[in-house]
């Protein structure tokens, strides 16, 4: 009985060394969170310029060789 009592003591004891994160983990996670919100910003960035030019009529498509070509053609 006291074997198991001491065992359970000793058990309890180490947990919250298990409960501590490893530190190369958690600047894996931060690198990852930190990868996700620059995406997020630049999809929000993409979809803010798509929405802009969206709106705006194209101009008129230039011509390099239309002053060459003969009227009618």
């Amino acid at each position: 009985m006291r074997t198991f009592a001491a065992v359970a003591i000793i058990a309890l004891l180490a947990m919250p060394a298990y409960a501590e994160e490893d530190p190369a983990k958690v600047e894996g996670n931060r690198a990852l969170e930190q990868k996700k919100k620059d995406s997020a910003e630049i999809e929000k960035a993409y979809k803010e310029t798509v929405r802009r030019t969206a709106g705006e009529q194209p101009a008129k498509k230039a011509d390099p060789w239309g002053n060459l070509r003969a009227p009618g053609n």
